[in-house]
């Protein structure tokens, strides 16, 4: 090869050199971005801040006499045109007194079965829950990053109290209860609503639930999401977003 063919090939060979590395800078660069264009995190409570609740439907089971899976259907529906009186409670809207076990007599009359308000009021009031350790430490690492944190949380006003037993509340930067704000999840109202008390935009939020439906709602309201599975993978998931 002659000096000047060998002269050309260095000075193609230093060219695609740059350009591998200006790829790499912009790809490293636009990674980033995408990155921080996530500011806050949005937490659910039952099966993301504290250990999954449907284990306790295991006690309305037993106490009413059927399956889980009919207790599931009687207070939650198998369709979004179920009408449940527990969905006005998580609203706001519906006390947890005897109009509310009228209403669901009526539901549990389908399966010949007996509601018993005294039980349940006591399963929802003297619940405990565990808290999950690996998301509260993530929420405090996040917060100290920079990042926003919010919980989101479908609950009755009669349940609050075990929210604050099992968990640090005041760690949040805010907190959206479906039973104050007259919304549930997936409404995207309520989605709208806690990217608009965080001073951000919908698409500069995460939203980490365990729940698909309300994955699915917070994803159209035009959040990025996480759905739960364990703690450990969950939080890999979270702070892949984050970059941190």
């Amino acid at each position: 090869m002659s000096i000047i063919a060998k002269f050309v090939t260095c000075l193609t060979s230093i060219h695609c050199f740059r350009i591998e590395c200006n790829t790499l800078k912009y790809a490293v660069y636009d990674q980033k971005v995408f990155s921080n264009q996530l500011q806050a995190a949005v937490f659910d409570y039952g099966g993301v801040m504290a250990k999954s609740p449907f284990g306790r439907v295991e006690m309305l089971a037993a106490e009413y006499k059927a399956e889980k899976e009919i207790i599931m259907q009687l207070f939650f529906g198998d369709s979004s045109s179920f009408e449940s009186p527990w969905f006005d409670a998580e609203c706001g809207i519906q006390p947890l007194n005897e109009v509310f076990a009228q209403r669901m007599q009526l539901i549990f009359d389908e399966h010949d079965l007996l509601f018993n308000l005294d039980f349940f009021k006591s399963w929802v009031i003297d619940a405990i829950n565990e808290p999950d350790p690996v998301m509260e430490e993530l929420v405090i690492n996040l917060k100290a990053s920079g990042i926003k944190v919010a919980l989101l949380t479908n609950s009755v006003p009669e349940f609050w109290p075990v929210i604050e037993k099992t968990i640090n509340t005041e760690v949040f930067d805010c907190i959206i209860d479906s039973s104050k704000v007259g919304l549930r999840k997936p409404d995207l109202k309520i989605y709208e609503l806690v990217a608009k008390e965080l001073g951000l935009d919908t698409t500069s939020c995460l939203m980490i639930d365990d729940l698909a439906h309300n994955v699915i709602g917070a994803e159209s309201a035009g959040m990025k999401s996480v759905l739960f599975s364990t703690s450990e993978e969950t939080s890999k998931n979270i702070l892949r977003y984050f970059n941190c």
